[in-house]
């Protein structure tokens, strides 16, 4: 059986459900936020703030051993991972949606890995997300006639500073299509506890590579976001409902550790 995990601002759980906070330890201490547990048309849906449930953690100190592990403590088997970012493409608008299809990591202060002392694994990030959670993605951003965009490199910045004209300039002048701080180790980890993952960004601004925007004022950030929220919401309650019809038996994910421990028994 599948379950569905969300993993995104405090904002986009006020779905109108019967909730209950779960409070999980891990092994690697405690996730951001309780987990909240949902019932939606007969269906279980977990929520976790990843920046906590009022956005006090910053992107570095945010526990993301934690909270996969906490997900996958309560069963969850597949994991939409909702964020906001810059776009580094003329062709990306503020206000439209980024289906992230390939990852670069240039964070360099963060716990990226469940495997770093006694067992060693490799698991391969060549594909990162779930194809079929992608392809569902595609298919209710296209049925609710939503501006969004697909095949998408992210690349993840440490933060939480935002970058210089001359470092926004570098990942746009690199093909990349939209930076962001939090997807980074996220999804690695994710991929590590064999949990299918997916991620959908909203696109806030042009960071700052972009002449006509040269600097990305918070307040206006912020904005989209709330101008957004009904979408992701909405965004949502379809991905609830249909992201079961979009699971490959096949997928990777599923038993990708059959194939990346490598110390011996």
């Amino acid at each position: 059986m599948s379950s569905l995990g969300i993993i995104g601002g405090s904002g986009l759980y006020d779905l109108e459900c019967e909730s209950t906070n779960l409070k999980i330890e891990t092994s690697w201490g405690s996730p951001s936020s309780e987990i909240i547990k949902c019932e939606i048309n007969n269906k279980q849906v977990f929520f976790l703030p990843r920046h906590g449930e009022h956005h006090l953690i910053n992107p570095t100190s945010i526990n993301y051993r934690a909270n996969i592990d906490a997900l996958k403590q309560v069963g969850v088997t597949d994991i939409i991972s909702i964020s906001a970012v810059g776009s580094l493409s003329d062709k990306i608008l503020p206000g439209s949606f980024a289906i992230i299809n390939q990852y670069i990591d240039k964070t360099y202060k963060r716990e990226n890995t469940f495997f770093d002392k006694d067992i060693i694994a490799h698991v391969s990030m060549a594909i990162p997300n779930s194809v079929g959670l992608e392809s569902c993605a595609r298919d209710i951003m296209s049925k609710l006639n939503y501006d969004y965009h697909t095949n998408i490199k992210y690349v993840a910045i440490e933060g939480p500073q935002l970058s210089s004209h001359a470092e926004s300039k570098y990942y746009h002048d690199a093909g990349f299509d939209v930076i962001g701080m939090t997807n980074m180790p996220e999804a690695k980890l994710a991929r590590e506890a064999e949990i299918r993952y997916a991620s959908v960004s909203m696109v806030t601004d042009y960071d700052c590579w972009h002449p006509n925007h040269e600097n990305v004022d918070v307040q206006k950030v912020i904005k989209v976001l709330l101008d957004n929220a009904a979408k992701a919401k909405n965004m949502i309650k379809n991905l609830i409902e249909n992201f079961e019809n979009h699971i490959d038996p096949k997928d990777p994910t599923n038993n990708c550790l059959d194939v990346a421990i490598i110390t011996a028994p």
